[in-house]
């Protein structure tokens, strides 16, 4: 970056600024600095995102003509001029920076580690369009709930967005044998219904939302591993050991990330329906907790797939000639680098 910022000068005007969009805390790869606790006025306006090297870039602004405009967090006092009034706002920006996802659910679990306090009903949750999205996805897990309350009856054909919405039906008594059935199931009180849904709608939205992604990868993921089988029989890499090397790891790294993601996420499903069978409030906060210990790898996982996938399209359109060499040289400088920090989720 060639340009110099006093701490409460605006970016210059040529380049916008670039928006908290309300999508942007749908990713996994974008945390917009707006929801951080930061004082230098410019930083609030940025976010941070991840590069196709899995760095955590600051971005300064971004738009059609201009790009995106990205630093590096150690190179910020180029831009900004920090003193004891705001010096800690670049450590905070580092140590975010560093961070394996910037998904809504490892964020809740990094910044409780970190002890970063953030308004987490503002910031930390998808937005209204992206639950609405992933209705189907939570299918899987509301319709265990909903048959330990309704039984083989029609109602267990509902697929709400809301779980709360369950029990409050027009007709009092069956709200209140909705309510009284399911507190039996649990063992808890009636009163104790209401944040045992939102508890169980979050927890389970997660792993919805990690399906989503998959999902939303998984053409592409053999796409580009088709693209790696076919490049293997170049003679450019069938001659050189280090490049037959480099490509056999990523592809053997990125079937495994995929193979164990979809593991992980069957498990829990299966482990859910389970759970139903001998259902209590206990058994319930057992599975939550065992679903958030694994969320900051999972979206690990997901956010270097998604990061990659996504630089590899837009270096490469599909559909269009390239020429093998540039292939090969962006993922040997690019797409390799930044897998061998994704930890395996079996430990």
């Amino acid at each position: 970056m060639n340009f110099q910022l006093a701490q409460n000068q605006p970016l210059p005007s040529r380049h916008t600024q670039v928006p908290e969009e309300p999508q942007d805390k749908d990713s996994l790869h974008i945390l917009p600095l707006s929801s951080v606790p930061l004082i230098t006025p410019g930083l609030q306006r940025a976010r941070l995102i991840k590069n196709s090297r899995l760095e955590g870039m600051v971005e300064l602004f971004s738009g059609t003509e201009t790009g995106s405009g990205q630093i590096a967090p150690e190179d910020l006092p180029s831009v900004f001029q920090f003193n004891a009034h705001n010096k800690k706002d670049m450590q905070l920006v580092k140590t975010l920076s560093r961070l394996s996802s910037y998904d809504v659910y490892s964020l809740r679990v990094e910044l409780r580690r970190l002890g970063i306090e953030i308004d987490s009903h503002r910031h930390l949750r998808l937005s209204d369009a992206k639950v609405r999205e992933l209705s189907p996805h939570m299918r899987a897990f509301t319709r265990p709930l909903l048959a330990a309350v309704y039984g083989d009856s029609k109602e267990q054909g509902k697929d709400p967005h809301d779980l709360v919405h369950l029990f409050m039906d027009p007709d009092a008594a069956a709200a209140r044998r909705n309510l009284n059935r399911l507190a039996g199931k649990l063992k808890i009180a009636v009163t104790a219904i209401p944040k045992f849904l939102e508890d169980y709608g979050d927890v389970y939205l997660s792993l919805a939302y990690y399906q989503y992604c998959l999902e939303q990868n998984m053409a592409r993921v053999g796409e580009f591993l088709k693209t790696l089988g076919e490049l293997r029989k170049n003679p450019t890499i069938k001659q050189d050991h280090a490049l037959v090397q480099i490509f056999k790891e990523l592809d053997e790294k990125l079937r495994s990330i995929v193979y164990e993601v979809t593991e992980i996420l069957e498990m829990f499903r299966l482990r859910t329906a389970d759970m139903w069978d001998d259902m209590s409030a206990a058994s319930f906060r057992a599975m939550e907790d065992m679903i958030i210990g694994y969320q900051t790898q999972v979206g690990a996982a997901l956010c270097a797939v998604t990061v990659k996938m996504n630089a590899w399209s837009e270096r490469f359109p599909s559909g269009r000639n390239v020429v093998a060499s540039k292939q090969i040289d962006f993922i040997v400088n690019d797409i390799r680098l930044g897998f061998q920090g994704i930890r395996s989720l079996h430990g």
